[in-house]
């Protein structure tokens, strides 16, 4: 009876919007409605009713954003409601949100539960979205913050081993507390080819950029792109894969030299796995790995060679505004000196939440994202210049959570704490560390 009452009143929602569109937004008596419609938000913001009447009050006095906050906090009661959904992607589509509206728009047809007056009107908007979209698109994420880190080096603690013999750390490479302001842009261009498998060539540029308060030796670069054709070639029950060709290539600076090199190709396969709530991709590739020497390591070139990288990821729409992320990958590297040559293994898993506002700042959900992560590594040889007795193995334990508090439609909040922990045989290696990050995220 609660989701008949609610899509009863998605229908006088719809309606009253419709309406709204003949009348001019704005007036005084339509912020005093808008603002009352809130207070009642805050006293009951479970209710389905009480939320229409917000959405409804706000599309009146023009305010598409929080009628768009409301109906995003209907969809955490029932994320399947083709009807709200439909006019969520109206209402960003009205905002210039275009790939969101695209996204609400395509969910709300896909529906099961969607009516054909629905599915015609979610056509309709998508045709008007699709005669204006250029074939090249093109998004980003941007993060910028300030970080602290007990152990900013990732150094070790202790003793560490050079030529067989225990030997106290140079003090630039052990373990030292500082603060840093780091920079991340997430670029994606996508240029549709205009086929009929939905083909496209896709490019991710991924920049990483930190500067250290006093650890200068920590100052980090780091650019890594992957770019190719991605389409959809199979018809029948195979018609969802999608297939992707690739190049990949990373450049890594550290203390402002050159420090890393790497390139190669791979492929990667994904699509639906036996149900529409489970997204899976595998990806191989191999890369040439090339380390540089420089003032700050005389025979990091030692390191370079080629490797192979085989990934499995799912990510499962567990329940409404709860997503798992599954991962496993299997690494094998051949090093041009066999005692660098080793095998990585690795499993983590993610669980990203989606809940109400807490505090009523303006209504939009809040996310929370828990992760874990192990690895481990297991190298042929022992190395004659650190230790010619004990092979290298090592095995990693990284935790995080990750805290967003939308301001917005664009702009939000990122708080952060990660904590790394490293258990190596040989001890110049072994190290812990526990990360805190306070910064804004801007998405366009």
């Amino acid at each position: 009876m609660r989701i008949l009452g609610l899509l009863a009143g998605v229908l006088v929602f719809a309606a009253a919007r419709a309406a709204s569109a003949q009348t001019n937004p704005s007036t005084e008596a339509h912020r005093a409605a808008l603002k009352a419609a809130f207070e009642e938000t805050l006293k009951r913001p479970g209710d389905p009713p009480t939320l229409l009447r917000y959405a409804e009050a706000a599309i009146q006095a023009g305010d598409l954003e929080a009628a768009i906050s409301a109906l995003e906090r209907l969809l955490l009661l029932d994320g399947d409601q083709p009807r709200v959904k439909l006019e969520l992607g109206v209402l960003y589509y009205r905002l210039g949100s275009i790939e969101a509206a695209r996204s609400y728009l395509e969910d709300a047809r896909s529906s099961e539960r969607a009516t054909a007056e629905v599915k015609a009107r979610a056509n309709q908007y998508l045709a008007e979205i699709d005669s204006q979209a250029s074939r090249s698109k093109f998004s980003a994420d941007f993060i910028t913050a300030l970080r602290w880190s007990n152990n900013a080096t990732s150094g070790p603690v202790g003793l560490i081993m050079s030529a067989g013999s225990p030997t106290v750390p140079d003090p630039a490479i052990t373990r030292r507390p500082d603060f840093s302001v780091l920079a991340v842009a997430a670029l994606r261009h996508r240029y549709d080819l205009g086929r009929q498998d939905g083909g496209a060539f896709e490019t991710d540029l991924t920049l990483y950029k930190a500067r250290q308060f006093a650890v200068n030796e920590a100052h980090i670069f780091y650019a890594d792109l992957f770019l190719g054709p991605k389409t959809e070639p199979f018809d029948g029950w195979l018609d969802d894969m999608a297939i992707k060709p690739f190049f990949t290539g990373r450049y890594i600076s550290v203390h402002d030299l050159d420090t890393y090199l790497a390139y190669g190709m791979g492929l990667e396969v994904s699509g639906p796995f036996f149900s529409d709530r489970v997204h899976a991709a595998y990806t191989l590739f191999g890369r040439r790995r090339n380390f540089f020497n420089n003032s700050d390591s005389s025979t990091g070139s030692r390191s370079s060679g080629n490797e192979m990288v085989n990934t499995a990821e799912f990510r499962i729409n567990v329940a409404s505004g709860v997503t798992l992320g599954l991962n496993a990958a299997y690494t094998r590297f051949i090093g041009d000196l066999v005692y660098e040559s080793n095998a990585e293994y690795s499993v983590s898993a993610s669980l990203g939440v989606r809940f109400t506002d807490p505090v009523g700042i303006n209504g939009r959900p809040w996310t929370v994202t828990a992760s874990a992560a192990l690895q481990r590594a297991d190298y042929d040889q022992a190395d004659p210049n650190i230790d010619p007795f004990t092979r290298r193995r090592q095995n990693d334990l990284n935790l995080g959570l990750v805290l967003g508090i939308p301001l917005d439609a664009q702009l939000s909040v990122i708080a952060q704490a990660t904590y790394s922990q490293r258990h190596a045989s040989v001890n110049n290696y072994a190290y812990d560390a526990f990360t805190t990050m306070l910064g804004m995220g801007w998405r366009f």
